[in-house]
C-alpha cells in the first residue's frame, strides 16, 4: 500500500439549493493506486445534518482537485498542491 494526499473541495447545499460555501479538505489515503483514491472519495455518502435555521445542510462533493503519492524528504517540503485559474474555481 502506498500513501496518497487528496486535495478535496465539497460544497454546502442548504434546503436544497447550492450556495457559495466551499470546505476545501486535504486527505490523507493508503491505497494501491491514485484511481482507487478517487474511487473511495466519490463512493463516500454525503454528510448531512439539520442546520441551525432548522433546513438540512448536505456537503456534495464538488471537485477532487489533487490526488498524489504522499512522500515527505524533508520538514517543509511542499506535499501536495494544485495551481487553478480563478475561473475554474468560480464554476465549482
Amino acid at each position: 500500500m502506498t500513501q496518497f494526499l487528496a486535495i478535496v473541495i465539497y460544497r454546502s447545499v442548504v434546503a436544497g439549493v447550492r450556495t457559495s460555501t466551499l470546505d476545501f479538505q486535504v486527505r490523507w489515503f493508503t491505497a494501491d493506486d491514485e484511481a482507487e483514491v478517487r474511487t473511495r472519495i466519490e463512493a463516500e455518502p454525503l454528510e448531512a445534518y439539520i442546520g441551525g435555521e432548522g433546513d438540512q445542510v448536505l456537503w456534495e462533493l464538488a471537485e477532487i482537485m489533487a490526488v498524489e503519492r504522499f512522500e515527505p524528504q524533508t520538514s517543509g517540503d511542499e506535499v501536495i498542491g494544485f495551481i487553478s485559474r480563478m475561473d475554474d474555481l468560480l464554476d465549482l
